[in-house]
């Protein structure tokens, strides 16, 4: 049977750093899609994937009992990717080129991939055109697939705004992909 979040945070709060480790390793797929969506860059993403947590565990202590690790987790790396992203706004401009999406796909034929890749970078690209307030809700709900409530409180907004904010970055995608015929 598995360990449950809760044990594992209450194992860490008592200086069991396998159980920290654990913690990691259930979680360390999602947090780092949910950073590669933000950020759009692999490199970046793992960076600011292990700050996230390396920021965890240092604010273990912090925790809310009552929130569940992964939203928890999500708030960090949520606000590590903001970090990122205005720390890349002050030293460079990151060209679309760039940006490639991370799709294999082992049964397809090389023109299929190729395809696939060039959605997924049309994708990618349009996602980083979104303002960072309305990608993070994007990315949770779509990629992530988080439940509005969930979001409202990673991002700590009310759940309306959150409904809101996807509405309109749906809007803002969608205006931005006009015209493109994207593969599925």
């Amino acid at each position: 049977m598995q360990t449950s979040d809760s044990e594992l945070v209450q194992k860490c709060l008592h200086g069991d750093n396998s159980a920290f480790d654990a913690l990691v390793r259930r979680y360390q797929k999602q947090v780092f899609g949910l950073c590669c969506r933000m950020l759009g860059d692999d490199a970046e993403a793992a960076d600011a994937a292990q700050e996230s947590f390396i920021k965890a565990y240092n604010a273990m202590s912090s925790i809310n009992k009552d929130r569940s690790f992964l939203s928890w987790m999500f708030r960090i790396a949520n606000n590590c990717c903001i970090d990122f992203l205005r720390k890349r706004s002050r030293r460079k401009v990151v060209s679309f080129e760039d940006i490639e999406g991370n799709i294999s796909d082992s049964g397809s034929t090389p023109e299929r991939i190729s395809m696939k890749k060039e959605t997924a970078r049309i994708l990618q690209a349009a996602l980083m055109h979104l303002p960072e307030k309305f990608r993070a809700p994007l990315v949770m709900f779509h990629f992530s697939e988080m439940k509005i409530k969930e979001i409202s409180e990673i991002l700590r907004k009310p759940e309306g705004t959150i409904k809101s904010d996807l509405h309109q970055a749906r809007e803002m995608l969608r205006r931005r992909l006009e015209g493109v015929v994207i593969e599925t």
